[in-house]
């Protein structure tokens, strides 16, 4: 929108998912998807049990009242993680009933934190028993041998994110970026990502990826609309209307 991008069109579309080669089509070429995740839950079983709580397994069960003051997430205003969550239950729900949910939801969220991927470490330590945020970031944690930590796809459907990958207009190194550019979409450069622990779903796939990266295949994904909510005018209105009718209302 704010014309600093410019097209490109790789010539190993065919190697990449079609939820990637969409955003190039949608972009009119400015935006390519890098990788893809999905939002869910992230849950400490040791601290449920220890308060005799079920784990959540739907979006209608994190309202809840016995869920209050165990779930953490994040705000909207300065986390994309949140604002997916946010634009991803208005698509699911339509916006009325997003909103009443949301307000319901607040009376049992602890904090909104400003980072999107801090509920995987609060729920790894213990100090939340429910984190709502991309299920890769608790897949890694439980991976990393916090085995107390599961993640859970909710039973309505949710919303994902594509990492975005594109050229600066008048970059003085465009022959380098381009380089990169094509090396980090090959084989070689997707593989990167999980191996330092950055298990989101990568966009080629003509290699067989790391076994730890968890699967979207098994989730309802919503037909999230990327164009429209991820018009700077429609995040703008989303995230004022939250913070007016949500955030301001007491816990």
């Amino acid at each position: 929108e704010a014309g600093l991008l410019e097209p490109y069109r790789p010539a190993y579309l065919a190697d990449l998912h079609g939820w990637s080669v969409r955003q190039y089509a949608m972009s009119g070429n400015m935006v390519g998807g890098f990788y893809t995740s999905a939002i869910g839950f992230g849950v400490n079983e040791d601290v449920l049990k220890k308060k005799k709580l079920p784990a959540p397994k739907c979006w209608a069960d994190l309202t809840d009242p016995r869920y209050k003051g165990e779930i953490e997430t994040s705000h909207p205003a300065s986390s994309g993680t949140a604002y997916t969550i946010l634009a991803g239950l208005v698509q699911l729900m339509g916006e009325e009933p997003a909103f009443d949910y949301l307000k319901k939801l607040h009376r049992n969220v602890t904090q909104y934190t400003r980072s999107g991927t801090a509920q995987a470490k609060s729920v790894a330590k213990g100090e939340v028993g429910i984190g709502v945020s991309f299920i890769f970031g608790f897949e890694n944690e439980r991976q990393q041998g916090f085995t107390m930590v599961k993640s859970v796809a909710p039973c309505e459907g949710t919303s994902y994110e594509i990492g975005g990958i594109a050229l600066v207009k008048g970059a003085r190194n465009r022959d380098s970026a381009l380089k990169y550019y094509d090396w980090l979409m090959s084989p070689a450069g997707q593989g990167v990502g999980a191996r330092a622990n950055s298990l989101q779903v990568p966009a080629n796939r003509t290699f067989k990826p790391d076994a730890r990266i968890p699967t979207v295949d098994s989730v309802r994904l919503i037909k999230y609309d990327f164009e429209r909510y991820g018009r700077a005018a429609e995040r703008r209105r989303l995230i004022d209307r939250w913070q007016r009718e949500v955030e301001a209302l007491p816990k």
